[in-house]
């Protein structure tokens, strides 16, 4: 087994509890009604400690996607258990015996069996994990969304009758300006999307 394979199935992900966090959490727990509520469930899951999600072995360069489709070849569907049976049947025969000697060696299919094992558990670990880590996330986004948008309606209204907290607030100013503008940004995308559109042909008497 190689090394970066070894370092992967030993690493232990921990999860790390941040006290005021779960100090919010206490005070604003779920209501009953939502027992079968993800979000606030998830919401209430310790984060994971970032530094122990391992990092590829060191070396890897990522191939372009195009190169990657254009190089290897894949199977039609999804094959992968069937082809998984069939590594195995060859790594139980003697192929140059049976089939002559420009047959691939069983020993490399044995190994591949291997690899692929180890390979498709990584993938389903790593894919659980990142869908994790982007719910957590989002959840988290939109929380901060949720506090921010509060403060900023309630520094309207406040900032009328003192000027002065403006220059307490700028970040907060800069955020909801920038979210407005990117907002009257994509309604006008669409109303040129919707400009450009073709008029539906009228149907003849």
């Amino acid at each position: 087994m190689s090394r970066s394979t070894s370092s992967i199935k030993a690493s232990t992900v921990t999860a790390v509890h941040s006290p005021a966090l779960t100090a919010s959490l206490a005070g604003n727990p779920a209501p009953e009604a939502d027992f079968d509520d993800t979000i606030a469930h998830n919401r209430s899951l310790p984060l994971l400690d970032t530094q122990a999600v391992p990092h590829p072995p060191r070396g890897y360069r990522p191939t372009d996607p195009d190169v990657r489709r254009a190089r290897l070849r894949r199977f039609a569907g999804d094959l992968r258990s069937e082809s998984m049976d069939a590594l195995r049947e060859a790594a139980s025969r003697d192929l140059r015996t049976e089939l002559g000697r420009f047959a691939p060696e069983p020993q490399r299919a044995a190994a591949l069996v291997e690899r692929l094992t180890t390979t498709g558990e990584a993938v389903a670990r790593a894919e659980a994990l990142l869908a994790y880590a982007r719910e957590i996330d989002q959840i988290a986004l939109s929380d901060a969304f949720l506090l921010l948008e509060l403060e900023n309606k309630q520094y309207a209204n406040a900032v009328e009758h003192d000027p002065s907290l403006l220059a307490h607030y700028r970040a907060l100013v800069k955020l909801f300006e920038a979210r407005s503008a990117a907002i009257a940004e994509g309604m006008a995308r669409a109303r040129s999307a919707d400009a450009a559109a073709p008029a539906p042909a009228l149907n003849p008497r």
